[in-house]
C-alpha cells in the first residue's frame, strides 16, 4: 500500500524531488559553463593573445585605408597632370591663332591680293574668305582658352585669362563692328555674312596691329604656357595633385 501526503502519493514525491534535482544539476552545469568562458578570456587577455588579436584587425583596417588613401593621391595627380597638359594645348592653339593673323610677310592674310569680278575686270582687295576662317579659328582658341583657363587650379593661368577677358571688353565696340560678339559667359561669336561685309582696315587694326587686340591676346595666351611649363618643371606633386620629380622625368615631354 502506497502512502499519501494531501493528496500526493509516494510516487509523485519522489518525482517532484526527481525534478529538483535535474533542475538544480543544470543550473550548476550552466554556471560552471559560463564560468570556463569567462576564465578562458581573461586567460587570452593575460597572455596578450587577445591584444594580438585585435592589434592586427585594426593594423588591417589602417591598411585599407592607407591603401584608399594611394589611390586618391594617384587620382589627384593624373587629374593635375592632365589639366596642364590641356591648358598648354589650349594656349599654344590660341597663340598660333593669333600670331597668324598677326603676320606681315609677302603671304600675310591682310595682304591684297588680286581679284577678278565675273566681268574679267581685276582689282586688288583683301581674301575675305580666308580672313574669315583665320579669324574663326582665333575665335575658337579663345573661347576654349577662356573655358579651361576659367576651371584651372593654377593661379597664374587663371589670373592670365582674366587680363584676356578684360582686354576683350575694352575692345567690345572695335570687336561688334567686324562681327565679333561677347556673350555673358565671355565667350566670342562671330557672324560670317557681317564680318565679311565690315571695313577689313578694322580687323586689320584688331588683329595685326603691334599691340592692338590680336597682340595682347597672343602675349597673353604666350604667358599661360610659359606659366604652365613653370608649373611642371617644378616637381614635388602632393597629394593635392602635385607631381613628383620621377613623375617629371617621365612626362615633362608631354608638356613641351
Amino acid at each position: 500500500m502506497k502512502m499519501t501526503i494531501s493528496s500526493y502519493d509516494s510516487s509523485s514525491i519522489s518525482t517532484l524531488f526527481a525534478s529538483l534535482n535535474s533542475s538544480r544539476s543544470t543550473s550548476f552545469n550552466s554556471n560552471i559553463s559560463s564560468m570556463t568562458g569567462l576564465l578562458s578570456e581573461y586567460n587570452s587577455i593575460k597572455t596578450g593573445s587577445y591584444y594580438k588579436l585585435l592589434k592586427n584587425y585594426y593594423s588591417g583596417e589602417r591598411s585599407n585605408d592607407t591603401s584608399v588613401s594611394d589611390d586618391k593621391t594617384q587620382n589627384n595627380a593624373e587629374a593635375y597632370k592632365k589639366q596642364l597638359s590641356e591648358l598648354k594645348t589650349d594656349a599654344t592653339n590660341l597663340y598660333d591663332a593669333a600670331n597668324a593673323l598677326l603676320d606681315k610677310s609677302s603671304d600675310a592674310l591682310f595682304r591684297k591680293v588680286e581679284q577678278k569680278d565675273a566681268q574679267g575686270n581685276t582689282s586688288y582687295g583683301y581674301d575675305t574668305d580666308k580672313i574669315y576662317q583665320a579669324v574663326q579659328t582665333f575665335v575658337d582658341g579663345y573661347n576654349q582658352m577662356i573655358k579651361s583657363g576659367g576651371d584651372a587650379t593654377v593661379k597664374g593661368v587663371r589670373t592670365s585669362v582674366s587680363s584676356m577677358i578684360q582686354t576683350t571688353a575694352v575692345n567690345e565696340s572695335l570687336l561688334k563692328s567686324v562681327g565679333i560678339t561677347i556673350g555673358s559667359d565671355n565667350q566670342l561669336s562671330i557672324n560670317e555674312d557681317t564680318f565679311k561685309k565690315s571695313d577689313m582696315t578694322v580687323a586689320k587694326s584688331l588683329f595685326q596691329t603691334s599691340g592692338a587686340y590680336g597682340y595682347q591676346i597672343a602675349s597673353k595666351a604666350s604667358m599661360v604656357r610659359s606659366t604652365v611649363l613653370a608649373e611642371a618643371s617644378s616637381g614635388n606633386y602632393t597629394s593635392t595633385g602635385t607631381l613628383s620629380m620621377n613623375d617629371l622625368m617621365n612626362s615633362y615631354n608631354s608638356y613641351i
